[in-house]
């Protein structure tokens, strides 16, 4: 019973309150060469970063943070967050092709980290379909209850 406890103790701040980023996209099928607005909402983060992963072909285009709070790479861009609620930026389509926007968060004061639900697009529609469900429960939940099962299975023996 103690260390079914302390399963859950461990687990209880990925369950309460803690740090998250959701993605969205202003399409998922963009047209060649036209300009895609993504937004990122942020919840908890004071002092952290964000770092998103873009499909080949398509590009940065810029950001509605300071320059010097981002940094991009090919198809990696680079976020410092101080309070933000939101941040959004522009890539810009390729002629064609199609992929997932990916990413991770990083909350510095909590000591946290998490990805970011995947995004698909594709250009003309090409392999961008919505991104549907929420991720799962939490994997310290999985565990927790998982231990409860065999803690009572063991004593019903």
């Amino acid at each position: 019973m103690i260390l079914f406890l302390c399963i859950c103790l461990t687990g209880l701040p990925c369950l309460t309150g803690a740090a998250d980023v959701e993605r969205t996209l202003s399409t998922p099928a963009p047209e060649a060469g036209s300009v895609v607005d993504v937004t990122l909402s942020i919840e908890e983060i004071a002092a952290g970063g964000v770092v998103e992963h873009l499909p080949p072909g398509f590009a940065f285009a810029g950001s509605s943070l300071p320059a010097d709070r981002v940094a991009a790479d090919e198809d990696r861009i680079c976020f410092a967050l101080l309070n933000e609620t939101s941040v959004s930026y522009q890539i810009v389509a390729p002629e064609k092709g199609s992929g997932e926007i990916t990413g991770e968060w990083y909350d510095f004061v909590n000591r946290l980290n998490g990805t970011i639900q995947p995004s698909r697009i594709g250009v003309d529609g090409a392999g961008a379909t919505e991104t549907a469900g929420s991720p799962g429960p939490a994997p310290a939940l999985l565990i927790a209850v998982l231990a409860g099962l065999i803690i009572a299975r063991g004593r019903r023996q």
